[in-house]
């Protein structure tokens, strides 16, 4: 069968007749996007093929164009045993049917009959679609993913194809009345559930009533037994209960139950008391215990720091021995570069002239700035003042003195770092050159000096020199330093201290004040206590700021008067010109004396190096020392509390005391009673329970003998074993009829299960062609597997290195394994001369590329024997496929009613 023509009309989104252009033998894809009717033409063509013209069911609605109104239209081309035909369809309105070929035109129920027989399929009822294995090879979206589900008719088409020997196999009609008889002799024995009935169950139901009587009867026996053994024990009992001495017992037992109870409770009491002093000695133990380790590691640290300032020590000698080394040779580079700074000092004293006047009118500015700012900080510190004197009381923690010490730190980190970059002047005054130099105003004397600022070098008679250090970032070391020295001043005075010993004498003052608080809560419970600090103001800041500032303004001054006459011309006129000028003069010695300085810069670099490793080892070491002198303090002041001697004095009373605790705890448990309180009033309540009860349990004991013994008379005039015989004899005879019974239901069973396993075997066999259509495919998409069928033609399971059920097949392989199972259908029956054509409907959704591809490749070889259309979305996945391509395009001329047609809207 293969399908050349397909056309609808009025179908679904297809208002305007549309076709399916490009059909042709063997492989066929329409590929194109979700909404564009792929798959309204599939259920176009099961209604043309499968649904009568007449219908008017759910599949035949569901086609109505969108809008609910009209009637749709399918004619279809097609060929089917090399024959060609033309079927059309009209559903609704004025349903008709029209199938031509072969020479006739057929209308109506002929043509619906005429098309059944052709595609070997079974009309439906009323209206459904036809029945045949057609069906199963016609995939709609979705339905890719479950094996075929089959109709009567389809599973007689597939029988028709397997089971030409099926009757031979089974023994043919005779087989099938023996199991009709074997079946309806065991209906008169069982019912549809395989449960009894008829006279099967009557002989059941008779030996289990006859039994349950005769159990009945046979425990009512074993009552009267029961009645006259315990009739036998409840005399014991009661002359038991009626003894006089046994009483009396009881009541001395009670006594002495209450006095081990009273022994007991007064044992607890002592044993309670000794315990809470055993704990209170015990807690006094512990804290003399840990003022003896807390010495003892005050002890061993104050050993690793002298180790360490030993070796700190060891460390900064060698770094100022290298250091000398670096600086006698820098003085050497010094010397010949001075020689080249000769030459520029004419220009550098004009230059520094010029740049002092713009620096005094720069610095008046700022100091008038500063002044304002300090004025408004004076307020601001008068405030604080005020509020520190309401915290005078409040004493130093663990973090005002970690912040002192980090800011201690912090700002020998930054001399330290100043330091390292300044420029050194060496200085070796000839015979009577003493106090002709003056730096900064003041008689700069033989050595060396270090500079971290500019500075001015007068010498007498013969001029003034400005040295401007060569370091990098200098006002940001110079602003780091001023930082660091303002917050160690804030953190002292927040602290209420004046420098950083009187620090830590109030730090070891309150680490005593914190180890009694210690030792007293570890023993009575103790209480929390905590401080509170408030920041100090920036106006010593400030102060400090104004002060440098008339300092500087004040050596400017200084400088402008030492230069008197010399540069009193140079001063008139506007500054920043001069400047300018002096600038330009400036600029030609500095390329002049340029490359003279570059050869200082290396050197320079190692100077500072060992200049900073100098500065380094020698904070170190004060920190080491700083620390040692603290441990030295505290274990000094914790030994001014409490000497040694009286600590290991307390230590050994202390020890004392829990032994002799101890001791005493043990007494008393030695001296403990057996048992336990509650087990005392336990006994108590037992025994005092029994006292009270004697009475009632005789008067229990009496009424219960007197309802026994009248059971006894009772039963005795019964005439228990006779009635007992005659029951056993009733459920012998319902036994055997019973058992003759159920062995003619096992020889029926038995009879039947034989036939049907030769049936199952027979089976099996007529289903291996099946198998043998499926597995060249499945083969080729699973190597060396092997499917296994069961008898409704479905796979039950694939056997690869292990058997799996299908069911536990992953999705994407459970889908291959249903598309393989419908093309060996379409095999089988293309074999059997029958039509076949496969339609799949976005079918392999779940398809690694691998396997795509193989299947694409069992696809193109089933191709050859038979028509396949393949329907999807995804173009680019499917365009390996290498099928004929399809297209949806409208159809142009006249409908059915002769009216024009309009193309489609796009």
């Amino acid at each position: 069968m293969i399908l050349t023509g397909l056309e609808v009309e009025q179908v679904r989104r297809f208002g305007d007749p549309a076709r399916l252009a490009g059909l042709g033998p063997g492989l066929n894809l329409l590929a194109a996007p979700n909404e564009s009717g792929k798959s309204t033409l599939l259920a176009a063509l099961r209604a043309v093929f499968l649904l009568p013209h007449g219908s008017k069911s759910r599949p035949i609605a569901e086609l109505l164009p969108y809008g609910g109104r009209g009637a749709p239209r399918i004619a279809v081309d097609f060929l089917c045993d090399g024959t060609a035909w033309r079927l059309e369809k009209r559903f609704f309105g004025r349903p008709f049917a029209e199938l031509v070929g072969d020479g006739v035109t057929l209308r109506g129920d002929e043509a619906e009959s005429r098309l059944h027989a052709l595609i070997g399929v079974e009309a439906g009822k009323r209206g459904a679609e036809a029945l045949g294995l057609l069906n199963a090879l016609w995939v709609g979206q979705g339905q890719s993913l479950v094996q075929p589900d089959f109709s009567d008719p389809a599973r007689s088409t597939l029988r028709a194809c397997l089971e030409a020997d099926l009757g031979a196999m089974t023994g043919g009609e005779a087989a099938q009345k023996i199991l009709a008889r074997v079946q309806a002799d065991l209906s008169v024995l069982l019912d549809g559930r395989g449960n009894p009935k008829g006279r099967y169950r009557a002989a059941i139901e008779g030996e289990q009533a006859a039994a349950a009587e005769l159990a009945r009867l046979d425990s009512r026996r074993q009552v009267l037994e029961d009645d006259l053994e315990a009739m036998e024990a409840l005399r014991r009992r009661l002359a038991h209960e009626d003894d006089a001495d046994r009483r009396e017992a009881e009541r001395a037992a009670l006594a002495e139950a209450r006095r081990h109870r009273d022994r007991l409770r007064d044992h607890d009491n002592r044993r309670r008391e000794a315990l809470a002093l055993r704990d209170h000695a015990a807690g006094r133990l512990s804290a003399a215990r840990q003022d003896a380790a807390r010495r003892a590691e005050w002890q061993r640290e104050g050993a690793a720091q002298a180790a360490r300032l030993d070796e700190l020590t060891a460390a900064l000698d060698a770094a100022r021995a290298a250091h000398a080394q670096a600086r006698a040779a820098h003085a050497a580079r010094f010397a010949a570069l001075q020689d080249a700074d000769a030459r520029r000092q004419a220009a550098r004293r004009l230059l520094d002239r010029a740049a002092g006047r713009v620096e005094r009118t720069r610095l008046a500015q700022e100091r008038r700035a500063a002044a304002a700012a300090r004025d408004r900080l004076d307020q601001a510190a008068q405030s604080v003042t005020r509020a520190a004197a309401r915290l005078a009381a409040c004493t130093i923690d663990e973090r005002s003195m970690a912040a002192i010490r980090a800011a201690d730190h912090a700002l020998l980190a930054v001399r330290a770092a100043s330091q390292a970059q300044a420029t050194v002047l060496d200085v070796a005054f000839e015979p009577g050159g003493q106090g002709r130099i003056l730096l900064d105003g003041r008689v700069l004397a033989d050595g060396r000096t270090e500079l971290t600022d500019s500075a001015v070098l007068r010498v007498a008679g013969i001029g003034t020199l400005r040295i401007e250090p060569a370091s990098h970032g200098r006002e940001t070391l110079r602003a780091d330093q001023a930082a660091a020295e303002a917050a160690l001043r804030e953190r002292l005075h927040e602290a209420g201290c004046a420098d950083l010993a009187a620090a830590e004498a109030a730090m070891a003052e309150r680490r005593q004040a914190e180890l009694a608080f210690q030792t007293a809560r570890s023993v009575l419970g103790g209480l929390l206590a905590e401080a509170g600090r408030e920041p100090a103001t920036a106006l010593a800041e400030a102060t400090r700021r104004v002060a440098e500032l008339d300092a500087r303004i004040a050596r400017h001054a200084a400088q402008a008067g030492e230069d008197g006459d010399a540069g009193a011309a140079a001063d008139d006129g506007d500054p920043a010109a001069a400047l300018e000028t002096a600038r330009q003069a400036m600029q030609a010695a500095e390329d002049r004396h340029a490359a003279a300085q570059q050869a200082l810069f290396a050197p320079d670099e190692t100077l500072r190096r060992a200049e900073a490793d100098t500065a380094r080892l020698d904070a170190e070491a004060r920190a080491a020392r700083d620390a040692a002198g603290r441990l030295v303090h505290d274990l000094a002041a914790a030994r001014a509390v409490e000497p040694d001697d009286a600590l290991a004095q307390r230590l050994a009373t202390e020890q004392d005391a829990l032994r002799q605790a101890e001791h005493a705890v043990l007494r008393i448990e030695e001296t403990r009673p057996e048992g336990t309180e509650a087990l005392a009033d336990a006994a108590i309540q037992r025994l005092d329970r029994i006292i009270q009860d004697g009475q009632s349990r005789l008067t229990a004991l009496r009424q219960d003998m007197a309802a026994r013994e009248a059971r006894i008379r009772a039963a005795e005039g019964d005439g228990l074993d006779e009635r007992m015989a005659a029951q056993e004899r009733l459920r012998d005879s319902h036994a055997a009829e019973r058992a003759a019974c159920t062995r003619e239901v096992a020889v029926l069973r038995c009879l039947r299960d034989a036939v049907g396993t030769a049936e199952r075997a027979a089976t099996e066999r007529y289903l291996a062609p099946l198998s043998r259509a499926i597995q060249p495919a499945l083969a080729a998409l699973f190597p060396r597997a092997v499917a296994s069928l069961d008898p409704d033609f479905a796979v039950s399971g694939l056997t690869r290195r292990i058997d799996e059920p299908f069911a536990a097949l992953s999705d994407g392989t459970r889908e291959q394994i249903a598309v393989l199972v419908r093309l060996g259908l379409a095999e089988l029956l293309q074999a059997r001369g029958r039509p076949a054509m496969l339609v799949l409907d976005d079918a392999l959704t779940y398809a690694d590329t691998g396997r795509l591809h193989r299947m694409f490749d069992i696809l193109t070889d089933a191709a050859t024997r038979m028509q396949v259309l393949v329907l999807t979305c995804r173009t680019e996945l499917f365009t390996p496929l290498g099928a004929r391509p399809l297209a949806i395009e409208p159809v142009t001329g006249e409908s059915v009613t002769g009216e024009p047609v309009a193309r489609p809207p796009e």
